[in-house]
């Protein structure tokens, strides 16, 4: 361990970083059904190999990336649009063949973002999305990545003071 290191975290980035630190972000999208991930970096022309969390290193290839996150922060209907610069070439063939398959997997998108002082250790991740819709043209491919809907069904049951007394402060 070296005496006095402290690692930066994205405040520390924000507002107090040396010019030379660069903040790379990197984009997973990989399905069971797919020879292998795609791995996309938006800002390193000569690609990168970085360290996931779980310690398998990457390599990450350079391509053109529209990465937006969702408006809000604040809930848990987190979404990304992401639109790929691939010509229309490379992710809409293999978002047809996931689709071809007739399968209930869904590709999952996993962002990441590092700096590039430390390509080990990701400083912001973004996982367990999953491509929800999708649309191409001549440019490249525009796809919207979300969390699981886990509690779509209501029970039906309103909630009342009656049935939940500690609802009460909130009423």
């Amino acid at each position: 361990a070296t005496r006095g290191f402290r690692r930066m975290n994205l405040e520390d980035y924000h507002l107090d970083s040396a010019p030379s630190t660069v903040l790379i972000q990197c984009l997973e999208i990989k399905h069971s059904l797919w020879p292998q991930p795609l791995r996309y970096v938006l800002n390193d022309g000569d690609g990168v190999t970085v360290q996931h969390e779980d310690g398998i290193s990457a390599f990450y290839e350079y391509m053109p990336l529209n990465i937006q996150r969702g408006t809000t922060s604040d809930n848990l209907d987190q979404k990304l649009t992401i639109t790929v610069a691939d010509l229309g070439e490379i992710v809409p063939q293999l978002l047809k063949k996931a689709r071809a398959a007739k399968t209930v997997e869904c590709p999952e998108v996993i962002y990441r973002q590092y700096f590039s002082t430390d390509l080990e250790t990701p400083v912001d991740i973004v996982s367990q999305m999953f491509v929800t819709s999708s649309s191409r043209d001549m440019q490249g491919t525009t796809f919207e990545a979300s969390a699981e809907k886990s509690n779509v069904v209501g029970t039906g049951e309103r909630a009342t003071i009656e049935m939940f007394p500690s609802l009460k402060g909130f009423m």
